[in-house]
């Protein structure tokens, strides 16, 4: 094989816990040493990170913006590769991953503009991290989405997640690098321009890179409550749902909330509230059944609750950004 130069990006910010991990994973790639650089970016951590960073051979610069968004466009603007992988702070790369990545690059066919691989558990995360982990590779966790269920199959894919994602840094360029206003989704709606142009991406089961989820209720519920209001902003810009079920969650709280309002008057309103409930609590159960069994515990019932929680709060940041739209007019 061939090896083309490529350049790995990596946006961090208070990092400080897993940036070790990330940064010694992608020292330690199988591919030629003198074919890639690592570009770690920091948004103005207020930790350690940036002491720990300089530890190693690899090129820093500091993002002032912040946001992952620009991190990214710093690193594809020094980059000096042809080719663009971008993986996180909170990742461990698998020592195969970036020569599988050009590999999978070089034999695509043309109009493939991106590679990307699963972003699998960690064993070692605490309980509740891993049990959103398993949760997420679920229909109900992810909606079917091949990255986060971790299909054991390659395909083509509608979006390639940036935590384990290899471009052409040409096509990046052409279509306008990452649009900065976005905080979260700045991949969702680059991969959406860049599929609007006729591009494919293709989900290489391979490629493997492993992500630390959020450790606490807290954090994740903050994580997903900021998705679903950044799903709105990106539906905003597009004027097209590029995920179908984004707005299934804030449809459903709307749905409880005007039927228990009318029960007050018709009962058989409150029926069918209590029926769509039962349907719900069914299909958790059962994948929570599904998470057990996968993860060979019964801690993995935490589904029970976790994926609620998931659902309510990307519902209602899906509907305050609503509410913040109609009072802006």
């Amino acid at each position: 094989m061939d090896y083309p130069f490529v350049s790995v990006v990596v946006g961090i910010r208070n990092e400080e816990r897993n940036i070790v991990e990330c940064i010694e994973s992608l020292l330690n790639q199988d591919y030629p040493k003198e074919m890639y650089e690592i570009i770690i970016v920091d948004g103005m951590s207020t930790d350690n990170t940036r002491n720990l960073v300089e530890q190693y051979p690899v090129k820093l610069f500091l993002n002032e913006k912040i946001n992952v968004a620009a991190a990214r466009n710093i690193g594809i603007r020094e980059a000096r590769g042809e080719y663009i992988a971008f993986t996180d702070g909170d990742c461990k790369a698998d020592r195969s991953w970036l020569s599988t990545l050009v590999y999978e690059m070089l034999n695509a066919p043309e109009n493939v503009a991106c590679v990307g691989g699963p972003n699998l558990i960690f064993d070692t995360d605490t309980l509740f991290a891993r049990v959103v982990g398993y949760a997420q590779e679920t229909f109900l966790g992810s909606g079917g989405s091949a990255q986060t269920n971790n299909s054991s199959k390659k395909k083509y894919v509608q979006s390639i997640p940036n935590c384990n994602a290899f471009y052409k840094k040409k096509i990046i360029e052409d279509i306008g690098y990452f649009d900065e206003t976005f905080v979260v989704g700045q991949d969702c709606d680059l991969n959406f321009r860049i599929g609007k142009k006729g591009y494919k991406f293709l989900y290489v089961p391979e490629a493997k890179v492993y992500h630390h989820r959020r450790g606490n209720p807290r954090s994740f519920s903050i994580q997903m409550f900021r998705y679903g209001s950044w799903m709105v902003k990106l539906f905003r810009k597009h004027r097209n749902i590029v995920r179908w079920y984004a707005f299934i969650p804030a449809i459903s709280i709307i749905i409880v909330l005007i039927g228990l309002v009318l029960s007050i008057k018709y009962i058989i309103v409150l029926r069918f509230v209590g029926f769509l409930a039962l349907i719900y609590i069914f299909l958790i159960s059962y994948t929570a059944l599904k998470v057990s069994t996968k993860m060979r515990s019964i801690y993995g019932l935490n589904t029970l609750y976790i994926l609620p929680l998931q659902h309510i709060m990307y519902g209602f940041g899906v509907l305050s950004q609503l509410i913040q739209r109609q009072k802006n007019y």
